[in-house]
């Protein structure tokens, strides 16, 4: 079985992929959740991409052999870094809820996120964040998001918020040749379908919608996420891995 990588959406940590990893089980003992810099149980550190991609490398040294890499957010930009910098070691890409580069969102976003946290603090950010973000029906699972945000760091928060949202200083999207879709839910508010689409265009890969979720689609619907994740993996597998 290809081993599997799973990098966090941004507030989150190696934790919040409990919902899906267990409905992930045929890739076990193959898989792997990280906290990125800054995050979980790396909450000290602080956050910069470099950083969060030496972990991502760190995890497929970790790996038997070339790995399925999905991000979700913010490990979506960690995992395209990944796949541009390694690609003898990355099998497939995976980009989950990955917001346009350098939009009116990126140059709103990150002042208004300062300025929510200042006048609220990370506690109450991170449960009005998680409410209006997070659709599962499960309450545990936006609770699984609120305690890793609710413990994290302002200035990781901005910092990584800053980079997701302008990724493009990061990485360039181009042919990755590869296996690589981008996947969003069918109510993520966050990311549209015609810039999904755009950016699979530019990677050279295709796109694929989670139903029932929103911006999380790992956390929001866990069963329909792994299905979908799975049934692009057994296209993206050699025969004799499936």
């Amino acid at each position: 079985m290809t081993p599997l990588l799973l990098l966090h959406t941004w507030g989150g940590d190696a934790a919040t992929w409990g919902p899906a990893m267990r409905r992930l089980d045929a890739y076990a003992p193959h898989v792997e959740a990280v906290d990125l810099p800054g995050h979980g149980a790396r909450a000290a550190e602080p956050f910069t991409v470099e950083g969060a991609v030496e972990a991502g490398s760190a995890a497929l040294d970790r790996a038997a052999g070339p790995a399925h890499v999905v991000g979700s957010g913010l490990g979506a930009l960690i995992a395209l870094a990944l796949a541009q910098r390694h690609a003898d070691r990355v099998r497939s890409l995976t980009l989950v809820g990955f917001p346009p580069a350098d939009g009116p969102e990126a140059a709103r976003r990150p002042a208004e996120t300062e300025a929510l946290l200042a006048r609220d603090g990370t506690e109450r950010f991170a449960k009005a964040y998680v409410d209006s973000t997070v659709l599962s029906g499960d309450p545990a699972h936006g609770d699984l998001l609120y305690r890793s945000m609710a413990a994290t760091r302002p200035k990781v928060l901005l910092d990584s918020l800053r980079a997701t949202l302008g990724w493009a200083g990061h990485v360039h999207p181009g042919p990755l040749g590869l296996p690589c879709q981008v996947v969003r839910g069918a109510r993520d508010h966050r990311v549209g379908a015609a810039p999904a689409a755009a950016l699979a265009r530019r990677l050279g890969g295709s796109t694929a919608v989670v139903p029932g979720a929103g911006h999380v689609a790992y956390l929001d619907a866990p069963e329909a996420f792994a299905a979908t994740l799975t049934a692009f993996h057994r296209g993206a597998a050699p025969e004799s891995d499936r």
